[in-house]
């Protein structure tokens, strides 16, 4: 866990461990390893198993390749091998217009990004998920549009929820 720091790592651990268990749980009827947030002896022979099942350094430590790999292989085991439909929860019009009081399923991921980039920069205050785009959100999207340089009305546009999601990769992607 060399590359995370020890608030996220309780978290990372359960991530892990729920990972391992699914991919285990597809290949045999039992799994072996407990969703309890600590490193223990069954996850860690879990994970040295599967990095010696995809060719990596059987050392039962999560590093980035490892992670990586971990993310990738749940991701596809969820989505092809059990043959689970993705939901399009993004609109695929370039045409995008989300106006205050609207209450859409798209709002919910809204307000989930949103949470987590404050998490980064803490100007948004606490965000509810309640798929309402309510005067908090409104507030946190129209802070969102000013840091970058959008003008800051409350409407949330395609370029707006192109920035919203680069963000939010970015933020993710830092806590490793």
């Amino acid at each position: 866990m060399a590359f995370l720091d020890s608030t996220n790592e309780a978290l990372a651990i359960i991530q892990i461990q729920r990972i391992l268990r699914d991919l285990e749980l597809l290949e045999n009827e039992y799994s072996s390893v407990p969703v309890s947030g600590v490193f223990e002896d069954e996850t860690r022979q879990a994970l040295m198993e599967f990095q010696s099942r995809y060719s990596l350094e059987a050392n039962g430590i999560v590093d980035y390749e490892t992670w990586s790999l971990l993310h990738l292989i749940h991701h596809q085991t969820r989505f092809e091998r059990l043959g689970v439909r993705r939901v399009q929860l993004i609109p695929k019009s370039r045409d995008v217009e989300i106006l205050p009081g609207d209450k859409n399923d798209i709002i919910y991921v809204i307000q989930y990004m949103l949470s987590q980039i404050s998490t980064k920069h803490d100007e948004f205050g606490e965000i509810s998920f309640t798929g309402v785009y309510d005067e908090i959100t409104e507030n946190a999207i129209r802070e969102f549009k000013r840091k970058n340089l959008f003008d800051d009305t409350g409407v949330i546009d395609s370029a707006t929820l192109e920035a919203l999601f680069e963000e939010y990769e970015s933020v993710i992607l830092e806590r490793g």
